[in-house]
């Protein structure tokens, strides 16, 4: 069992304390070489921790920026200063809206010149490549979008500690639709590339459904962050690292409590997710149990449950 308290702006590979269940310690060779590693499991749970807050972060819209630029996650840290520059192109300049709600029909958003410079300029944020967003009902005003991230970078450049800098790239559709109570977030054939300290690169691609439901009945509105509330996430899709990969899919065991006063990433404070993974034929069950703001557990077991 591996078990993770991250501060906003940690990168991943922290010195951790291991405890196995099910299986010999995995950094060494094993009986078969297609099971999923200890440091593998761990490297796959922090990517899909990240992913779940990303569900969140994702739902929602924001008229002038596209993202709400006070909660999306750069690299994997909140953005809670503002840009140093314009940040934002918008095409068309003047979107049209046929229903006269706040998602135009469709509009682009180039994130070209987003940077977020902060410690006297020793640590650089910044947001690059397109987000399209449509309105999947253009006639009919409704809570719901649909958006296609193309090459939308977040990274983090620490002058002093290069080792430290990390980032990823999203390309994919994403759709969520609303009403004032619950979400569902759908995301097909999405990809995160994500490079992590000293170069190291993790590919996530997934097809997922996510069912949210506010702790406070009707507090989702569009234009605003979302509230808190539970996450339910299923779905199928496969993890790379190195020249490793795997099939994954995703079971949410206890709904994860997504809590928005977090200061520490992933924004969830409760809940369960089993990723099965699978190499080969060979199969992994690795288990992400969140137990704090920030903080989870991963258990990682040989062999189907």
């Amino acid at each position: 069992m591996l078990t993770r308290l991250r501060p906003l702006g940690a990168a991943t590979g922290l010195a951790l304390t291991l405890v196995l269940a099910g299986c010999s310690d995995s950094n060494s060779p094993s009986a078969s070489s297609n099971l999923m590693t200890s440091t593998e499991a761990q490297s796959l749970a922090d990517d899909a921790a990240d992913d779940f807050t990303g569900l969140a972060d994702a739902s929602a819209f924001d008229a002038l920026s596209g993202l709400s630029l006070s909660t999306a996650s750069v690299g994997g840290v909140s953005v809670n200063s503002p840009p140093q520059s314009p940040c934002v192109t918008i095409s068309p300049a003047a979107p049209i809206s046929s229903d006269a709600d706040i998602v135009p029909d469709s509009v682009r958003f180039d994130y070209a010149d987003c940077v977020f410079t902060r410690a006297n300029g020793n640590i650089i944020d910044s947001l690059s490549g397109t987000i399209d967003f449509l309105d999947a009902q253009p006639t009919v005003a409704s809570l719901g979008v649909r958006h296609v991230f193309t090459n939308f970078g977040r990274s983090r450049t620490n002058v002093p500690f290069p080792a430290r800098s990390f980032g990823a790239v999203d390309n994919g559709t994403r759709e969520w639709g609303a009403s004032s109570d619950t979400l569902g977030h759908t995301l097909t054939n999405f990809v995160t590339v994500r490079t992590h300290p000293l170069g190291r690169s993790t590919t996530h691609t997934r097809d997922w459904v996510g069912h949210f439901t506010a702790d406070l009945a009707g507090s989702i509105v569009l234009g605003f962050p979302l509230p808190a509330g539970n996450w339910a996430v299923n779905g199928t899709g496969t993890w790379a690292r190195g020249n490793r990969s795997w099939s994954v899919v995703t079971s949410t065991i206890t709904p994860m409590h997504y809590n928005p006063a977090c200061t520490v990433e992933p924004r969830i404070d409760a809940g369960q997710v089993m990723l099965m993974v699978t190499r080969n034929g060979v199969e992994s069950t690795v288990d992400v149990l969140f137990t704090a703001c920030g903080a989870f557990t991963v258990v990682r077991t040989a062999g189907p449950v």
